[in-house]
């Protein structure tokens, strides 16, 4: 497999795409499995991070991709010197990466799109029950780009199904801080709920549920209220913010997004605008306003969409 050529490995990855669609997926997980193996084969870029058997993610020390985990590289010593490298989906995910990994190497960006391809797998294993498929494949998309929250929330699910609600709790945990629209917040407080109802305290769990659709209202987490509701028999109270709050400081559930990460993409908004990249600007203060309602980013949203529109 040439890594290089872009245009081959998109051909093997419609090759994929056009057997899902014909509804053939074993095939086509088998077709996609395939080219992974090739690509981690031929390519020996350092992985920007390395997760281990419990779900926690650390920055890449001497891993290299396409060798062992437990195998050092002898020809570079303790890999300090290799530039790490991520598949991005937005580029505000650098700053976020350098802010919170704080990498003392080089960290470049991949052509292909690792964290895509290794997604996709692991969405496809997971609706077809092949839960440890879909855990490597998600581990893999964390190891390439260890700020996906799509990966973090896809390798929670796997750890769902497989009863494992310590390493459940670790991954949705670490998901936390890349939660930055309403929506995602919503994910994060269902996830929590979960981990509290299936560790017999639904009080918390229903409290978790109720700030959920304070964020985002899903009929999920009404289903769950529910069925909390019969099963506790006890009516659902109206949502007390202050006495949720204090059950989540008791609890160690976070009341909120992390700031931090909100400030870091508003920042990198503001360098996008400034490069007159206007697009990827909106995406950054999109994001901004939708979690914090903040006037002055949707001034500059409004002001963006015009741009963009008179372009």
């Amino acid at each position: 497999m040439d890594i290089h050529n872009l245009e081959q490995i998109k051909q093997e990855f419609s090759g994929f795409q056009q057997e899902f669609e014909t509804g053939n997926k074993e095939k086509a997980l088998e077709k996609l499995l395939e080219l992974l193996d090739a690509l981690e084969e031929a390519d020996t870029s350092r992985r920007a991070a390395q997760i281990d058997k419990d779900g926690n993610v650390t920055l890449s020390s001497e891993i290299q991709a396409g060798k062992p985990a437990a195998e050092k590289s002898a020809e570079d010593g303790t890999g300090e010197s290799q530039p790490l490298y991520m598949s991005l989906n937005h580029v505000m995910e650098y700053y976020i990466f350098a802010y919170y990994f704080q990498p003392a190497t080089e960290v470049r960006c991949t052509d292909i799109p690792y964290g895509e391809y290794y997604r996709t797998y692991g969405q496809l294993a997971l609706s077809m029950q092949k839960y440890n498929g879909a855990k490597k494949a998600y581990e893999r998309a964390i190891a390439w780009n260890p700020v996906d929250l799509d990966a973090y929330l896809g390798l929670a699910e796997v750890y769902k199904y497989q009863n494992q609600r310590e390493k459940y709790l670790t991954v949705t945990k670490q998901a936390y801080r890349y939660c930055c629209t309403r929506a995602t917040m919503a994910r994060y407080y269902r996830n929590m709920a979960f981990y509290y109802l299936s560790g017999y305290e639904p009080e918390t769990a229903r409290a978790c549920y109720q700030y959920s659709n304070v964020y985002y209202h899903t009929e999920n987490a009404d289903s769950e209220l529910k069925y909390i509701s019969e099963a506790i028999q006890q009516e659902t109270p109206q949502t007390d913010i202050r006495a949720i709050q204090k059950l989540f400081d008791e609890k160690q559930i976070e009341p909120g997004p992390d700031s931090q990460t909100i400030g870091i993409v508003y920042k990198v908004g503001e360098i996008l605008l400034k490069d007159g990249d206007y697009k990827l600007a909106k995406d950054c203060y999109s994001i901004v306003y939708d979690i914090t309602q903040d006037a002055s980013a949707e001034k500059l949203l409004n002001e963006l969409e015009a741009a963009i529109a008179g372009n």
